[in-house]
């Protein structure tokens, strides 16, 4: 894969990225500015992943039909609207519509990213090149919260404008540097295509159902985790800003170093069957350190674990899906972004309503979903049908 294109992907993750870091921290003063209730603010991130669950996926089957390139300039432009349409927000139903619409026009860049990397890249580094641009994902989540407080001071709209202006500069890179992969090499044809309500079906079939029931456990307990931590570490510890804090930033940095710099040598030593089991095992443990930890540095190693774990998963499962070929790459990729965003509404409804009677109940809850992924992977070991690669399927027609 060009290094010029790679980076410019990686870029494109890191914004996008980068500008969610930014909003879960700003959106709460936005909120507060207008007078809105706890339900209404909570309602602004659901909205947002709501309308990235439904759309996700028809756009990732626009991307298998028109391009993976028009998908992503598109998904580029609702990116930097999505934020400054939010500066012109003065009640909530105008910043709800604008959450949801920004959300809808953008959902389509995650697809196309991922789309295009599995198409320039083999099936032999294609989850490295999965596991880079999950890396930079990250790192983009990790900075956004800094990002924002580094021009909050000059206005609380200035981060929203930063974020969106640069999704807007990205445009006309992406359409210069980036090229199009070869249609009759990446995509299938018209007449192999299937139907989109057929391939959104294809979600319960023998080698799709179970990676995606992975990302979305991992989902529901990673996005429990995010919402709950901070509450958790103050009831149960009285802890200060500082070491919460450190909490998210070993997870995040953790998760960030395991793949851009460790992964390499796991996928030299492991299968990514076998990757995936002793990463769900490292996730379960470390949510059970959480849960039980009687000190908050108890806490931090959790964290630390939960990040390693996850980094192992994640990129092995797109990478993984990327390799199935009875759908195309950005229908396969846009149903992985809308599992991953039904985790991520219903994770904090559910860990929020479970805090409320248990404390360390959201992360008791986390434990058992990756738990229960873990007994899933080790059932259906060997059982799995191995689906070829459209590549492959074609040379034998």
């Amino acid at each position: 894969m060009d290094k010029k294109v790679f980076f410019l992907l990686g870029f494109i993750m890191f914004l996008t990225m980068t500008g969610y870091g930014i909003v879960l921290p700003t959106l709460p003063f936005i909120a507060d500015d207008i007078g809105l209730t706890s339900f209404e603010m909570g309602s602004l991130i659901t909205g947002w992943a709501v309308s990235q669950l439904i759309t996700a996926p028809i756009w990732g089957r626009f991307a298998d039909k028109l391009g993976r390139k028009p998908v992503l300039i598109f998904g580029l432009f609702g990116f930097g609207v999505a934020f400054l349409i939010l500066i012109l927000a003065q009640s909530y139903w105008q910043l709800l519509v604008a959450r949801i619409i920004g959300a809808a026009l953008s959902s389509g860049t995650h697809p196309a990213v991922f789309s295009m990397v599995a198409d320039f890249s083999t099936p032999k580094n294609r989850n490295l090149s999965m596991a880079q641009m999950g890396a930079l994902n990250g790192l983009g989540f990790l900075c956004g919260p800094a990002i924002g407080g580094l021009f909050t001071p000059f206005g609380i709209m200035v981060p929203f404008i930063v974020a969106g202006s640069l999704a807007l500069i990205t445009i006309p890179l992406a359409w210069i540097f980036i090229r199009e992969p070869m249609e009759k090499e990446t995509q299938l044809d018209e007449e192999e295509h299937p139907s989109f309500w057929r391939s959104i079906s294809m979600v319960a079939r023998t080698g799709y159902w179970d990676l995606y029931t992975i990302t979305l456990g991992l989902s529901i307990a990673a996005s429990s985790f995010y919402g709950l931590l901070g509450y958790f570490m103050i009831a149960r510890y009285d802890a200060s800003a500082l070491y919460v804090s450190l909490a998210f930033s070993a997870q995040a940095g953790t998760s960030v170093t395991v793949q851009l710099f460790l992964l390499k040598k796991l996928y030299a030593v492991f299968d990514e069957e076998k990757l995936t089991k002793i990463g769900l095992s490292i996730v379960t443990i470390g949510f059970i350190a959480i849960a039980t930890a009687p000190v908050p540095w108890m806490v931090i190693f959790g964290c630390i674990l939960t990040g390693f774990g996850q980094s192992c998963v994640r990129p092995t499962v797109i990478s993984l899906l990327s390799k199935r070929g009875e759908m195309g790459q950005g229908i396969t990729m846009g149903l992985q972004q809308s599992m991953d965003s039904l985790g991520r509404i219903i994770g904090p409804l559910w860990g929020g309503w479970i805090f409320v009677y248990l404390v360390p109940g959201p992360f008791m809850t986390s434990a058992l979903i990756t738990f229960l992924l873990l007994v899933m992977v080790l059932v259906n070991s060997g059982r799995q049908v191995h689906l070829p690669s459209v590549g492959k399927e074609r040379s034998r027609m």
